[in-house]
């Protein structure tokens, strides 16, 4: 394995750090680490657990956080629910590896579930 083989191919680590900065990875940049690996391994094929591995996972967990904040997005605000901010806050720390950070996406539809259950509970209180 020559050090330019080395350099084409990155980490799990690089991956995840990529895909927790925001770093979108796509279908194109999955083959391409398929294809490096296989080279690499004399056309063995990907590695159990490997780099290829990584991708596809890290790809899915984005795919799944999109998909799910999307949804809640395209919701009127005043019908955010906690079960939503459970929701996306599940898919975020999925694809981050651990809770999510103040100021997250997970954060901001948590944010908007608690005023609107406050708002939902004082109208209660008024009826």
């Amino acid at each position: 394995m020559s050090t330019t083989d080395q350099q084409q191919l990155p980490s799990r680590e690089e991956l995840q750090q990529r895909a927790v900065e925001g770093h979108p990875i796509t279908t194109e940049e999955v083959s391409k680490i398929a294809k490096t690996e296989a080279e690499l391994t004399d056309g063995r094929g990907p590695i159990a657990g490997g780099v290829t591995a990584t991708a596809q996972s890290l790809k899915a967990k984005q795919e799944h956080f999109i998909e799910v904040a999307s949804e809640v997005s395209h919701k009127p605000v005043n019908e955010v629910t906690k079960e939503d901010a459970a929701a996306v806050e599940s898919a975020e720390a999925r694809l981050l590896g651990h809770r999510p950070p103040k100021g997250s996406t997970a954060a901001t539809i948590q944010s908007i579930a608690d005023k609107n259950e406050r708002l939902m509970s004082e109208t209660k209180k008024e009826s």
